[in-house]
């Protein structure tokens, strides 16, 4: 008779807990946001300028003459952005953003593989310096020899 009433207890709480949610049960989940606190203005800028790194090098691999006449970066100003954490603005993030402009200028005035590894070097080297995590990911943006 025990056995009954232990399962009925145990089972109670959650069924109380289910039922002060509020929310019908779905069968699908509802996920979590990427970035559940929002992204800080500095962050969201290199994720655009990721983005744009990505669409780059999409559209002259997907152009049959591998062209990058034309093509053009724009650039953040990643000294006036607020960072996620006070700490990642250092001397080595100071030193190395106008590295990264320069690098997007230079890819502007003359598009071509060699300036856009270059903005692509600027990056892993800030990032070197600053805030690792996004390391493998930055890699995977630069264009190889053997055009890839």
């Amino acid at each position: 008779m025990r056995q009954p009433l232990n399962i009925i207890g145990a089972i109670l709480p959650i069924l109380v807990i289910l039922a002060g949610c509020g929310n019908a049960w779905s069968p699908s989940p509802t996920l979590a946001p990427n970035q559940p606190n929002g992204s800080s203005p500095l962050a969201s800028a290199m994720v655009a300028m990721d983005a744009q790194l990505v669409q780059t090098l999409d559209a002259v691999m997907t152009d049959s003459s591998h062209s990058w006449e034309g093509r053009r970066l724009m650039s953040h100003d990643f000294l006036a952005l607020a960072p996620t954490a006070a700490s990642m603005i250092n001397g080595h993030f100071e030193a190395q953003a106008p590295i990264y402009h320069l690098a997007i200028e230079q890819f502007n005035a003359s598009p071509s593989a060699k300036h856009y590894n270059e903005v692509v070097a600027s990056c892993t080297q800030c990032h070197l310096g600053t805030c690792p995590g996004p390391l493998d990911r930055i890699a995977k943006r630069e264009m190889r020899e053997d055009g890839s």
